[in-house]
């Protein structure tokens, strides 16, 4: 059963379908290692100084985003969405490969997908040395999996913010709702649920109401449970009238981005 879940949660795109974007971008990769020793691709987009042309010098004006993909779709596949982003949302950004994914070592699962995670935000803020209060993560879909578990452990406590897109509550809870998840917890994936009252920065969410994949009920209950928390800095999320899961319209996705982004430079300014 635990075999049918991971091949649910990782149908993984051919990988031949990726690998001339990446190989054509080879300077702009990074060659990160997990802590199981696997090698993982990452594409690295630095945005250069409007005066200096130093990226260096914009590494610590600037956010850097720490993008993890959705379960269909690979980094190579998303390089055009990625480019887009960082001119729109004027930030830098670090989108890791999932193990078992494009030209990555190893096989997906839960675990690869957190170690990661955690190898790219070592990458950003130990080689980059880029504060982590310039980081953000953002995981879209299944990719909000590892983000949230990045984001809630003790490691990235100081994170400037985290951008869910379309998350998941768990893996079941996406698929089969609220209390089958309870019965067959042993064998849920990804419990978001569990874990994002620990994240302590602003956490901004978007869905798309008519979601038939990841039901906005999954974002709803993620945004209810933050606004618990006792360090909650409340801002408010985006429910998209008519749009499900793979229509997002991307202009005003990543504009609404970018006004978060604005926010958490004024967050930081006025503390």
């Amino acid at each position: 059963m635990g075999a049918i879940v991971s091949a649910l949660a990782f149908p993984v795109p051919d990988r031949r379908m990726s690998t001339d974007y990446l190989l054509d971008r080879q300077d702009q990769l990074v060659k990160l290692r997990t802590k199981s020793g696997l090698s993982v691709p990452a594409y690295s987009i630095m945005v250069k100084s409007s005066t200096s042309g130093d990226t260096k010098a914009n590494a610590t004006r600037l956010f850097t985003v720490i993008y993890s993909h959705g379960n269909a779709e690979d980094v190579g596949l998303s390089i055009f969405h990625l480019d887009r982003m960082a001119e729109v949302c004027d930030c830098n950004i670090l989108a890791y490969e999932y193990p078992g994914y494009s030209i990555s070592d190893g096989e997906p699962s839960e675990q690869n997908c957190y170690e990661a995670i955690r190898a790219a935000f070592d990458y950003v803020t130990n080689t980059l040395m880029v504060d982590p209060a310039n980081v953000v993560l953002m995981g879209r879909s299944l990719g909000s999996g590892p983000t949230v578990d990045m984001a809630s452990c003790e490691l990235a406590k100081n994170v400037g913010g985290v951008i869910l897109q379309s998350p998941l509550e768990s893996g079941i809870r996406a698929v089969m709702g609220f209390y089958p998840s309870y019965g067959l917890y042993p064998l849920d994936i990804f419990r978001n649920y569990a874990k994002v009252h620990l994240i302590r920065c602003p956490v901004f969410i978007l869905h798309g109401t008519d979601d038939r994949v990841v039901p906005c009920d999954n974002g709803r209950a993620l945004y209810s449970t933050l606004k618990q928390r006792e360090c909650h800095v409340d801002y408010e999320p985006k429910w998209i009238p008519g749009r499900g899961h793979n229509d997002m319209p991307e202009g005003e996705c990543l504009d609404a981005c970018r006004k978060f982004l604005l926010f958490l430079k004024k967050e930081q300014q006025r503390t």
